[in-house]
């Protein structure tokens, strides 16, 4: 790590929606190597930070101080963290690895298909791998595989997102297609809209669906198969989050600016706290934001009512009326590769 800085106040906000918003800094850490994700625990106690070099960093989330670290020795994709155990899944383009609670590895795969993304069960504790080719797998802790398939789009997986307390999971592809499934692999519904999705999240009952587009929009969903909102913002959307409590949404956008929006969409906060945002995750009640900026740091902020007169937050630019295109599917089923195909990219 470069630096670490801590200004470490605690507070909680309340009636967000009736007021504009800044942020201050909390702490700030920056790393000598170029990290490609950073996580926040879902009890937003941990970050977890995973670099290109292959470092893997625990840091205490409330100070930004370091706990431990491990290096794999591969260029990292992400980094995710059980936070009952406190294990943490690393996935590279052609491994994974289980790190347990004390820093140590615990197991590595090698995986000769190369993978694009992954997100760990929490409750029910298995690691889920997206492969080149639209493939899944399914695996539990110990690296059992437990499903094998692959969607069926003509896009390819860009962001796949495994909520804290609900089986269920979300899959969102460039083509627009966003998939609802069970644990066992299975597609509960899948909706298509005419634009190439790249990040996507749920909240903690696994209830609502958050993804955002390069096509600068973003589009709420619940599992219920309604659309909440849709809207577009002004420049393409790099990252999105939920709040731990589900009533407030956090988007990262190319252009370096985030939006914290509320339960209807309405922008309630709007700044550019750093350059280049790659990563933005909000914890309960919207009271802070971690982030990842400038490739290779790490940043806590308080949201905050504003000091001075300032600028009025800019809100989104308006409501979009989803196309004829944008529809839900029911019983979709998932479409597994041939036998053979599994010999290729599953080595578990």
């Amino acid at each position: 790590m470069k630096e670490t800085f801590n200004n470490n106040p605690q507070q909680s906000n309340s009636n967000l929606s009736s007021r504009k918003l800044s942020c201050e800094l909390i702490w700030k850490t920056g790393f000598n190597d170029p990290l490609s994700c950073v996580f926040l625990s879902f009890d937003s106690k941990y970050a977890v930070t995973a670099s290109k070099k292959g470092d893997i960093s625990l840091l205490d989330a409330g100070t930004g101080a370091a706990i431990n670290s491990q290096n794999l020795n591969t260029e990292l994709i992400c980094a995710l963290m059980d936070s009952s155990t406190r294990d943490v899944f690393a996935f590279a383009r052609n491994s994974i690895a289980r790190i347990g609670a004390s820093g140590g590895k615990l197991w590595q795969k090698n995986i000769q298909t190369p993978i694009i993304a992954g997100a760990v069960s929490q409750i029910n504790k298995n690691f889920i791998i997206c492969y080149e080719g639209n493939k899944i797998v399914i695996a539990d802790y110990n690296a059992v595989p437990k499903y094998k398939g692959a969607i069926d789009s003509k896009g390819p997986i860009t962001s796949i997102y495994a909520p804290e307390h609900s089986a269920s999971f979300a899959v969102v592809t460039q083509a627009g297609d966003v998939y609802y499934m069970n644990a066992n692999g299975g597609v509960i519904w899948q909706f298509c809209i005419n634009d190439r999705l790249s990040s996507v999240s749920m909240s903690r009952d696994g209830k609502i669906i958050f993804a955002g587009s390069t096509d600068n929009k973003v589009l709420c969903l619940h599992g219920d198969q309604k659309v909440l909102f849709n809207f577009e913002l002004k420049s393409p959307v790099i990252c999105t989050d939920i709040s731990e409590d589900g009533k407030y949404f956090a988007v990262g956008c190319s252009d370096g600016y985030i939006y914290v929006l509320d339960a209807g969409g309405r922008t309630i906060f709007y700044d550019k706290p750093a350059d280049g945002v790659s990563k933005v995750f909000l914890t309960e009640g919207a009271a802070q934001i971690l982030t990842l900026s400038g490739g290779d740091t790490v940043s806590m902020y308080k949201i905050c009512e504003r000091k001075t007169a300032e600028e009025k937050a800019q809100d989104i630019a308006g409501f979009i009326e989803l196309g004829s295109a944008a529809e839900f599917k029911n019983g979709v089923e998932s479409k597994n590769p041939k036998k053979d195909d599994f010999e290729k990219f599953i080595e578990l």
